[in-house]
């Protein structure tokens, strides 16, 4: 059209290909020279030949069917082609599903199908054209084309099949061209010819088939026929036009009851009725109408238990370590998600109760537990009644472990003792567990492995067997708590605290910078093993110098900075500013020197500044010209004071 050259009418021979969509197809008609309205067209049929004399512009279509030639090599083609009344596709014998195809006569009025198969048995992708027609007198249903082409690409060694439907209106004898395949518009292979004798009615009757006796039978045939039938091989609505019948109801709903059977269709006829149980049984099984009436509902009717309907189970979390001792922003948050999602549902049911009974108490005792709200917890448990439990060991248990967390340690005892030799292994261990836990809080023996898959209890028992130790300073006495050790050396190094403290601004550590120094000083403690806490004083050569003192014993070192001093120093973390006043007198300590290192957000640790204290013994160590302070994650600080000895401090940067 973009080329015509505007003499004469427009006309296209590609104006067929224009068929995509509609707006498409409108528009190529738009261009077009042909009129809205055709003239009257003469035509005139003589002898099988067709004249036709125009009155206006037109567009002849010419449709032609020849017999197809045979493909010029011979493709294996399985084709085949069977019919079956719709909806019973299949029958069972012996208590298999076999195929239900129809090898004799068709009724009016009745709906049918055509399964068409076509195998590939070659190796090769093969690319057929196959033609469908429903047979002749039939009217087409669920959008069935009277007849269609369809191209389809058949992988190798596989099968492609249809269905099409189709019903009678009217009796006779009817042919059927059968499904056709062709390659290229060459013929390949098709299924065998038809003829379809349709009645009006059966001439056969199968009195022992359902069809037959749900229809027709007598009510005793039929209830004799559902003893004896496997009921998940027959629709059962199909009796649903007797159920007006009051008594065959009672009768059929009975007979199914004892069978274990149920058909919502039947069942739903006890309204009509006023029959209160099978009324109850339909709505517990009509899931969309319940799920509009909340989680849990107790009512004359219907009861919505959310166990029962497996909406809700209980849970149990073993172990759930919660990273948080107090709550956040003032508000109890569940960082794990899935025990977020399982208490959510527990609230969201407890929410549609009148009442919490004594099993929801509990429930909510656990969950509370589990997220060590232990205050909030023993509130819903002296709620409970235990006389109203189905059973007293759990409510034992949580009055056990609530013992022990308010420290009623004789409480908690007394009924853990009940149940050292319970049957149910789990149960027993947990209370084992509890009394092993009270036995080492009283000192009467370490940790306790009750059950050895449990890797807790194996680390805590292999913990408690690792010899350790730990130190610190009281003034010039040294502070030493220990386990499983018997003795521990001690070594004495004097130090240039400035460039100690250069080299290790933070300076705890392990000391393993001095391991290859010889010590100043070397000291042996024999220690008590019944004892966990040994004392003793700084000698007295060290005792107004700087010194490390360094600790080895059972494969661990520990180090500790001893600073003989008179130094007061007052930190004032909010401003980054301190003051150094004579620990003795306190006077203020002028001319003091200040040397500040920072350890970095980024782990690293940098000179920060340094100087001197003002006559008023103050210093700043915070203030730079740049924005460094943003960065600090931690201050280290020395003070010197030549005639009062040196001090190491930390401090944090101030808040922003």
């Amino acid at each position: 059209y973009a080329k015509w050259t505007g003499k004469g009418p427009f006309l296209s021979p590609h104006i067929a290909e224009a068929c995509s969509n509609f707006t498409e197809v409108i528009f190529a008609l738009s261009v077009l020279d042909l009129p809205f309205k055709s003239g009257k067209n003469i035509i005139k049929i003589s002898d099988n030949t067709l004249t036709l004399k125009a009155q206006t512009p037109l567009i002849v279509y010419h449709k032609q069917i020849e017999p197809a030639k045979p493909y010029e090599e011979e493709i294996p083609v399985l084709v085949s082609q069977n019919f079956y009344r719709y909806g019973e596709r299949y029958r069972r014998e012996g208590g298999k599903q076999v195929d239900n195809f129809i090898k004799g006569d068709f009724l009016i009025h009745t709906p049918y199908g055509c399964q068409v198969v076509v195998t590939n048995p070659t190796s090769s992708k093969q690319k057929l054209q196959i033609l469908l027609q429903i047979p002749e007198g039939s009217i087409a249903l669920r959008s069935t084309f009277e007849t269609r082409t369809i191209t389809v690409e058949i992988d190798p060694y596989r099968t492609w099949t249809t269905d099409y439907f189709f019903y009678f209106p009217k009796p006779g004898t009817y042919r059927h061209y059968p499904v056709h395949v062709s390659k290229d518009e060459r013929f390949v292979a098709s299924a065998k010819p038809r003829i379809f004798n349709v009645l009006p009615e059966p001439k056969k009757v199968d009195r022992t088939s359902w069809s037959y006796i749900s229809q027709v039978a007598s009510e005793k045939e039929v209830l004799d026929y559902l003893k004896k039938a496997n009921l998940k091989e027959i629709d059962l609505s199909m009796i649903a036009w007797r159920m007006q019948n009051r008594d065959f109801f009672k009768k059929a709903i009975s007979l199914l009851r004892t069978l274990h059977a149920y058909n919502h269709v039947l069942w739903s006829y006890g309204f009509k009725h006023n029959d209160v149980q099978t009324m109850r049984e339909f709505l517990e099984h009509s899931d969309s109408f319940l799920s509009r009436c909340g989680p849990v509902l107790k009512s004359p009717l219907v009861v919505i238990d959310p166990v029962e309907r497996k909406a809700y189970q209980h849970l149990e979390y073993k172990p759930l370590i919660n990273a948080r001792a107090h709550p956040l922003g003032g508000k109890h948050r569940i960082l794990n998600d899935r025990f977020y999602l399982q208490y959510k549902k527990l609230m969201n049911i407890l929410c549609h109760v009148p009442k919490l009974t004594d099993d929801d108490l509990m429930s909510v005792t656990y969950y509370l537990l589990l997220q060590d709200r232990v205050s909030d917890a023993l509130k819903f448990f002296r709620r409970v009644r235990p006389q109203n439990l189905s059973s007293k060991l759990q409510y034992d248990y949580f009055a056990a472990y609530l013992a022990m967390a308010t420290e009623n340690l004789r409480l908690a005892r007394q009924i853990a003792e009940r149940y050292l030799n319970y049957p149910v292994p789990r149960w027993r261990n947990l209370f084992e567990e509890m009394r092993a836990q009270l036995d080492e809080i009283e000192g009467k023996a370490g940790p306790k492995v009750v059950e050895p898959e449990k890797r807790e209890q194996v680390q805590e028992a292999l913990a408690a067997l690792e010899a350790s130790f730990d130190v610190r300073l009281e003034g010039k006495e040294v502070v030493v708590t220990y386990q499983n050790l018997k003795s521990l050396r001690v070594n004495y190094y004097l130090m240039d605290l400035e460039l100690l403290f250069s080299r290790n601004p933070f300076m705890k550590g392990k000391g393993g910078e001095f391991s290859a120094i010889l010590p100043n000083e070397t000291a042996d403690l024999k220690l008590d093993p019944k004892k966990r806490t040994y004392r003793f004083k700084v000698p007295e050569a060290f005792s107004t110098k700087n010194v490390l003192i360094e600790f080895v014993g059972g494969g661990q070192r520990r180090t500790i900075p001893f600073f003989a001093n008179e130094l007061s120093v007052q930190i004032i973390e909010n401003y980054a500013q301190l003051r150094v006043t004579h620990l003795r007198t306190g006077k203020p300590i002028p001319k003091a020197y200040v040397k500040v290192y920072a350890r970095m957000k980024d782990g690293k640790v940098r000179f920060y500044k340094d100087g001197y204290t003002d006559l008023r013994g103050k210093f700043d160590y915070g203030s730079l010209s740049t924005d460094e302070i943003k960065k600090v994650e931690r201050f280290s600080i020395l003070i010197m004071s030549e005639k009062a000895g040196s001090v190491v401090r930390e401090a944090s940067p101030p808040p922003r």
